[in-house]
């Protein structure tokens, strides 16, 4: 009796603890600074009962928990922008873009602002030069 008692607790302190993957995972995303754990989950600091992951992470665990052109192309979201362009890593190399240091938006989380490609950034300039 006793020992059921004490594996049932280690269980239920296991199912309270962190999630100690998602920092080994965050690693693999090219920035995880503004949004943190909620770039792939519902909850920020999600325990192990709370791990529920949103579109984002559902996509990227589906990827193989690795960050790739692929992922960086796809709009897991539905908010008409790339995952890449969310996360300041448009070609999905791993590397910021240009001038960014955090994430530009969530990227599993719907509403972000309007991305524009680079040839639609230039014509726009254009028109005001």
């Amino acid at each position: 009796m006793q020992r059921r008692l004490m594996v049932l607790s280690m269980l239920l302190s296991l199912a309270a603890a962190p999630v100690f993957a998602t920092p080994t995972l965050m690693e693999e995303l090219p920035t995880a600074k503004r949004f943190r754990c909620l770039n792939c989950h519902t909850v920020q600091d999600p325990s192990a009962s709370q791990a529920t992951l949103n579109a984002f992470g559902r996509a990227f665990k589906d990827n193989g928990s690795r960050w790739d052109a692929t992922l960086a192309r796809a709009g897991a979201d539905g908010d008409n922008c790339t995952n890449g362009f969310e996360l300041s890593d448009e070609n999905g190399d791993g590397q910021l873009d240009t001038g960014r240091t955090e994430e530009r938006d969530n990227p599993g989380e719907a509403g972000c602002a309007l991305q524009l490609k680079e040839a639609t950034w230039q014509n726009l300039k254009t028109l005001f030069r």
